[in-house]
């Protein structure tokens, strides 16, 4: 299959890159490489995948409709979308609001909006988050819980994202699944993030 995976150069986006080129698939990979964190760290990531077989890369931010559908006729044998990219952290969603519903809210839809494009296209698995669980205290978390009292801008632009994915699904009967990812860490992982801000913590000596 060819897939159209969105967030190449972030974290996860690279790992399921690097997934699915090993069984064999062509990957078409985009992301904007904005500087959220080092981009030299997104660059090496990509190295990675630009020298493997399968793999194509395209620099465009997702919420940019006209570069994105660019990519239909470009690839047009697409037949799977992994979106992966967005606009990542709670407290920058804060500071930064119109960002985070640009790329979040406005990005789903023209990934949405590309999908539907592909003559062949058979699914949509897209990034959603933990943070939909909002003000939820059961535990543990279930994915029939109460997701309707997020506690942030990031969490809500999530939430609209499940929404907006569920009703392209249910109008266009397109088959789309979305991910509430936990906080995820590993071998080439984001460096904000706190198993690597308390691992360098504590190697330093510092509380």
């Amino acid at each position: 299959m060819k897939v159209l995976l969105t967030g190449a150069a972030g974290f996860i986006g690279f790992h399921v890159a690097n997934a699915l080129l090993a069984r064999g698939d062509e990957v078409v990979g985009v992301d904007n490489l904005n500087a959220y964190y080092e981009v030299a760290l997104k660059d090496a990531r990509l190295a990675k995948l630009t020298a493997q077989k399968g793999f194509a890369f395209e620099r465009a931010d997702i919420s940019d409709k006209d570069a994105m559908f660019a990519l239909a006729t470009k690839h047009p044998d697409v037949t799977h979308v992994v979106h992966l990219a967005a606009q990542a952290g709670v407290r920058h969603s804060l500071t930064d609001p119109y960002t985070y519903v640009t790329s979040n809210v406005m990005g789903q839809v023209v990934m949405l909006e590309l999908a539907r494009k592909f003559a062949k296209f058979e699914h949509f698995v897209y990034a959603s988050s933990s943070s939909v669980y909002g003000g939820n205290t059961k535990l543990p978390f279930s994915i029939d819980d109460e997701t309707e009292q997020p506690n942030s801008l990031y969490a809500a632009t999530k939430k609209a994202d499940e929404l907006i994915g569920h009703t392209y699904a249910h109008l266009y009967e397109l088959p789309a699944t979305g991910l509430r990812f936990f906080t995820v860490y590993g071998p080439w992982g984001r460096p904000d993030m706190a198993a690597f801000l308390f691992t360098r913590a504590i190697l330093a000596g510092e509380p």
